[in-house]
């Protein structure tokens, strides 16, 4: 079968599509034929040896797919030949082949298509909780949306303008496509990350943050929630924008590890989350995050991922990882 390995840890220049043996299927495991594989930033960390090189190299990438089983282990009940399944495997999912323990599987609503499945699952789970448990938005919140054209990040917008009434947005993206697209998705407001400066422009449009002792409990200007998927250098830089008492989710490092300072927002009193969905596994907040994705599969309009064929894996993490990818990145398989 034709497959993406990871030959060594590190750039893309490590991967390999080539051939691989068709996967050995264990009793308690189901062997799912991939249409879709997607692609998520856990897979570029996955490459890079973070946060554990203990796995042996090479091995085949990849932790989402879709399919449909061709074959079910004898220890298997309740799965069977010819249903449309996601998977999302710990690695193999690059591959047109995957065996999966059951645990690892959801079904595919009938009414929705492989590939856009894909952005819902694991994508959507995160923009849920920085949207409810997380940050827990109200009506009338102001918020901060970095890397909001990203396959999170979009889902995030989403929420945020379908599900509330009033709660405008300031969208960070970095090229003038993902700029209208954002529009058109509802942002009120979106900056160019790349031409301008967004803590001048999101001062401009809500005024000036009162800040510091002097401002006691003033809050004024600014906005309530940053939603931080990039890190890096915005570590510097957020807290300006963020009003007294404000909210502050990091659940990414898309642009560095960066670095926090709590000093100079020591009197503001923001709550700094930097979060990962992780944490919620086995949670009640988790069987909320499924309920609320499988209404969505049911009510709202999808979004149509980027496809690109598998073979071209090693060009389209080189683009994922410099921000020029739009929404969520699927292979086709």
């Amino acid at each position: 079968m034709k497959a993406v390995f990871i030959d060594d840890y590190g750039s893309a220049d490590n991967l390999r599509y080539g051939e691989a043996p068709k996967p050995d299927l264990k009793p308690n495991e189901v062997l799912v034929k991939v249409d879709y594989a997607g692609l998520r930033w856990g897979d570029v960390m996955q490459r890079n040896g973070f946060p554990s090189r203990a796995r042996p190299t090479p091995f085949i990438g990849g932790q989402e797919a879709t399919g449909v089983i061709e074959r079910v282990g004898s220890e298997v009940r309740n799965w069977q030949e010819g249903m449309r399944v996601m998977a999302t495997p710990t690695g193999g999912a690059f591959a047109e082949y995957v065996a999966v323990h059951p645990s690892r599987l959801q079904r595919v609503p009938d009414s929705v298509p492989l590939e856009q499945m894909l952005a819902y699952p694991v994508n959507m789970r995160t923009a849920y909780y920085m949207v409810y448990p997380w940050a827990k938005v109200q009506e009338g919140d102001r918020v901060l949306l970095h890397a909001a054209a990203g396959g999170v990040g979009l889902l995030a917008l989403q929420i945020l303008k379908r599900k509330f009434k009033d709660v405008p947005v300031v969208a960070i993206a970095s090229t003038q496509e993902k700029l209208d697209l954002l529009k058109a998705e509802g942002a009120d407001h979106v900056i160019n990350r790349k031409t301008q400066n967004y803590v001048d422009e999101v001062l401009k449009i809500w005024g000036p943050k009162a800040q510091g002792f002097q401002a006691g409990g003033l809050q004024q200007g600014g906005v309530d929630v940053s939603f931080n998927g990039v890190s890096g250098d915005t570590l510097g830089t957020d807290w300006q924008v963020i009003r007294k008492r404000g909210r502050w989710v990091i659940y990414g490092f898309s642009a560095g590890r960066g670095l926090l300072d709590t000093s100079k927002f020591g009197y503001d009193g923001i709550t700094v989350m930097p979060f990962s969905s992780i944490a919620w596994f086995g949670t009640p907040e988790y069987e909320d995050a499924t309920a609320f994705i499988g209404e969505w599969l049911e009510t709202q309009e999808l979004i149509q991922p980027q496809i690109h064929p598998l073979a071209d894996m090693q060009a389209t993490q080189r683009a994922f990882e410099r921000g020029e990818t739009i929404g969520k990145v699927v292979f086709r398989v």
